[in-house]
C-alpha cells in the first residue's frame, strides 16, 4: 500500500482493481478493512499499549470494527456487514468506500487507511440462500448496516505479539 495516498484516493482506486463481484448485484458484500501501522513492532509492551488504545478508539466510534488482526507491522481492522449488504454498480461500491474513507478519517486515529487488499477478497456468497427482502441493497457505512451491535466486544486475532484478547479488550 502507498502510504502517501489518501484514503479517498484509495477508495477511488476500487474503480480500477475490485474484483468485479464485489458489486456485481450477485454476492453480498463481505468486509470492509483497514489498517494502521503498528509503531513499535520489537517491543512488546509498546505493541500491547498501542492494540489497547486502538481497541479503546474503535469502541467509541459510531460505527464499532468486529475485529483487530495483530500483524507483524500491521494492525488489521474488519468492518463485518450486519446481515445481507449487497451493491449493485461499481459506482454504488466506490460510493459505499468513500463513505467508509470519510469514516476513517474522521475516526481520530493517525495513520489509518483504507486496506486495498479487501478488494481482493472472495465474496461472500451465502446471499444466495436468501429471500430477495432479507438483502439490502443500498447499504451505507453506519451502524445499520456494519459492525458490531452495541452490547458485543471488538475480537483480537493476534497473528504477532502474543496477546491475550482478554488482556486488550
Amino acid at each position: 500500500m502507498k502510504s502517501n495516498r489518501t484514503n479517498f484516493e484509495i477508495a477511488n482506486s476500487a474503480m480500477k482493481y475490485a474484483r468485479s463481484d464485489h458489486y456485481n448485484g450477485v454476492n453480498a458484500i463481505y468486509r470492509l478493512a483497514a489498517s494502521v501501522p503498528l509503531s513499535q513492532k520489537n517491543c512488546t509492551d509498546s505493541g500491547k499499549n498501542q492494540v489497547k488504545w486502538l481497541v479503546g478508539k474503535l469502541s467509541e466510534l459510531k460505527v464499532k470494527a468486529n475485529r483487530v488482526n495483530v500483524l507483524e507491522e500491521t494492525l488489521e481492522i474488519n468492518f463485518y456487514p450486519k446481515g445481507f449488504q449487497m451493491v449493485m454498480t461499481k459506482g454504488q461500491y466506490v460510493g459505499l468506500l468513500l463513505e467508509f474513507a470519510e469514516f476513517l478519517d474522521n475516526s481520530g486515529i493517525l495513520g489509518i487507511k483504507i486496506q486495498e487488499d479487501c478488494y481482493n477478497d472472495a465474496p461472500d456468497d451465502s446471499v444466495k440462500a436468501v429471500r430477495n427482502n432479507q438483502i439490502n441493497f443500498f447499504p451505507e457505512f453506519d451502524s445499520n448496516c456494519f459492525g458490531l451491535n452495541d452490547h458485543e466486544k471488538i475480537r483480537i486475532r493476534d497473528c504477532y505479539l502474543n496477546l491475550l484478547s482478554k488482556e486488550v479488550a
